[in-house]
């Protein structure tokens, strides 16, 4: 028939509503819709599909007409299946998004259902799994009635297709369940457990031991995972590029062991931030790390100068380096990165006490790829100073030290914010005219950007 021909055409120029409005035409016209499926992505964030909605027991009224109002989904069912409130138990949302479901399985590759809160996984999302044989993203971070029931499902329908997987601060899932999710999603580039602070290294050496084809991997907060969990994930998971294991406290070494002939050389960002466990020694892990671009040490309180040295000499490619707290950091650490580090774009010092304004100038004039530098409370360097004789224009501070440097400097970003003893109170209007005859615009108290050419 003509319909036929003309809906697959007609259907990427409407929206999804319209297309779901389709199968009311005729069961014709409802059959063809199901076998297309009206979209191949749903995000319980996009407000354009998902409307910001105060009144959530409107839904009854407004929803009976609509063709993704699934007969199935009736308020009886939601609440005798749920913990939560009445309210959230007829939510819109979780109306609409049944509806949307169950007009998809043919087409969904796409399902982004983070901080959902009211959703009730056994009601409105177990039962599409069997169907959804396109599915290859999914977002079920944050959501309370997650659990290892979930999982299983994933494992059974899903697993075999899914490369991305986001389950973020979901506490209602145990080791074994990481353990047969990973065994069935052999094929996940992706995957963030970030803030599930129940799993332990089971569940890292498993992820380790049947992620091959990891690309990214993140594990922020997971502070029962050690070195067994690290290492294994770095002696199989060999295309990984991005890895985050912030917050991993007993972690004590990162990177392939250099004995072995695993490598990392496709890795390109590491986040170490709040692994306080690293002393100066782990750097001879991360030597096998050629292509590393991108390097955060923040808040890893043991390491000191020895420890940035090393780096500046195996990573001298490195163009991004957060050191955010390193206080036992001197200008011995800036003076080996201006040395080394000719390709630094971005720099991170904050709350690096220890550093001096000559350290810092010598590092704007020697680092010429240097764009951005990050001093927040580096309050040593005391950048406007006091009045030293009541005048207002006879003052020393560090400031005007470092306005000479950045005559020279390539510099568009500056952080100067709370780089003071004591609140000036004046501003220096020597160092703000001479940043500004720079180019640089103060777009909040001591944060200095410069302005783009026209």
């Amino acid at each position: 028939s003509k319909s036929e021909i003309i809906l697959p055409l007609v259907f990427p120029f409407v929206s999804v509503i319209e297309r779901a409005r389709c199968q009311l035409v005729c069961s014709h016209w409802r059959e063809m819709v199901l076998s297309k499926g009206i979209t191949a992505s749903i995000d319980i964030n996009d407000h354009v599909l998902f409307p910001l909605c105060q009144d959530t027991s409107s839904a009854r009224d407004t929803s009976i007409s609509s063709p993704l109002k699934p007969q199935s989904l009736s308020q009886s069912n939601c609440i005798s299946h749920t913990t939560n409130s009445n309210a959230s138990a007829i939510h819109p949302h979780r109306v609409l998004l049944c509806g949307l479901l169950k007009s998809s399985y043919s087409s969904l590759t796409s399902l982004v259902l983070n901080d959902f809160l009211h959703l009730n996984p056994p009601v409105d999302i177990h039962p599409t799994f069997p169907h959804l044989g396109k599915l290859k993203r999914l977002d079920i971070s944050r959501i309370p009635l997650i659990t290892d029931s979930t999982i299983h499902l994933i494992s059974a329908h899903v697993g075999e297709r899914l490369e991305v997987l986001y389950i973020k601060g979901v506490r209602g899932v145990s080791d074994d369940g990481i353990v047969q999710l990973v065994r069935s999603c052999n094929r996940l580039k992706v995957l963030d457990i970030s803030h599930m602070h129940q799993l332990t290294d089971k569940s890292g050496v498993a992820i380790g031991q049947n992620l091959s084809e990891l690309e990214t991997f993140h594990a922020r907060d997971n502070y029962k995972m050690t070195n067994n969990s690290v290492d294994v994930i770095f002696q199989n998971c060999e295309k990984l590029v991005q890895a985050t294991f912030w917050g991993c406290i007993k972690v004590t070494r990162v990177g392939p062991d250099i004995n072995s002939d695993a490598s990392a050389t496709n890795l390109v960002l590491l986040n170490l931030w709040g692994c306080i466990g690293l002393t100066d020694d782990c750097v001879a892990r991360l030597r096998t790390l050629t292509n590393l671009h991108s390097l955060c040490v923040s808040e890893c309180h043991k390491l000191t100068d020895k420890f940035v040295l090393e780096v500046t000499q195996l990573l001298p490619q490195l163009q991004h380096f957060q050191m955010r707290y390193l206080k036992r950091i001197t200008d011995e650490s800036l003076d080996a990165i201006s040395l080394r580090m000719s390709k630094l774009f971005s720099l991170d010092l904050s709350f690096c006490t220890k550093l001096s304004i000559g350290g810092l100038n010598k590092l704007l004039l020697d680092c010429r790829s240097l764009s951005e530098l990050r001093l927040y409370s580096c309050t040593q360097l005391n950048v406007e100073g006091q009045v030293t004789n009541g005048e207002g224009n006879s003052r020393i501070g560090g400031g005007r030290q470092l306005v000479q440097a950045l005559r020279h400097s390539t510099l568009a970003f500056l952080d100067l914010r709370r780089c003071q003893k004591h609140q000036p109170l004046s501003r220096d209007t020597y160092f703000l005219n001479a940043m500004n005859d720079l180019g640089y615009n103060e777009v909040m108290a001591y944060l200095f950007i410069k302005k783009t050419k026209e």
